[in-house]
């Protein structure tokens, strides 16, 4: 089984602001980055014809998705992680207070208003136990929040040392790949 994880293109945003669930529009460099995207599901042998195709519901995601095949299952549970009072602010503007604690406490800290790294985790895990069950190759275009929850529950590495390890690797527009035989890992690709 091959899980493909693909993250939207750039969007229309400043640099340095959370934009966690906020439905942010793709940027004017989507039509270029969509070539890119192509080539690299090519160079992967994804048929987006044949495989089992899952998308984020926000548009930077469906946008994406829908420009790859027509044939996809929209699913809120990979949704990017609900920044609560946070989302659209920059970094510089949230009290240094949350962020030291949300640092010190990255599973367990709730952005106010938002949601915790467990309950962001928790919701990616039912995502993948549902997708299990059909043992079938799949693509999954969303964000790179969700990409580096589902890693981290693949692969057992603590999410904390998943997000510095992976952060900057998963880049908009780039391809991971997790492939599980008997759900042991015996590939993996991050960031491509």
């Amino acid at each position: 089984m091959r899980l493909f994880f693909l993250r939207h293109t750039s969007l229309k945003v400043e640099i340095d602001v959370f934009y966690g669930q906020t439905d942010l529009d793709v940027s004017d460099n989507f039509e270029e980055e969509v070539v890119l995207i192509k080539k690299k599901i090519l160079n992967f042998n994804i048929d987006t014809d044949s495989i089992k195709v899952y998308s984020s519901p926000l548009k930077r995601c469906i946008k994406l998705t829908e420009r790859l095949t027509e044939n996809y299952v929209i699913d809120e549970r990979i949704k990017e992680m609900n920044l609560g009072d946070w989302e659209m602010k920059k970094m510089t503007s949230i009290p240094e207070k949350q962020k030291l604690e949300w640092e010190n406490n990255l599973l367990s800290f709730k952005i106010p208003n938002g949601e915790s790294n467990e309950e962001f985790l928790k919701r990616l895990k039912s995502f993948l136990e549902d997708i299990f069950k059909f043992n079938e190759d799949a693509l999954i275009v969303c964000h790179a929040g969700s990409i580096n929850g589902m890693l981290s529950l693949l692969t057992k590495e603590p999410f904390d040392k998943m997000v510095k390890n992976y952060w900057e690797l998963i880049k908009h527009g780039s391809l991971s790949l997790i492939e599980l035989k008997n759900k042991l890992i015996i590939k993996k690709i991050i960031g491509k």
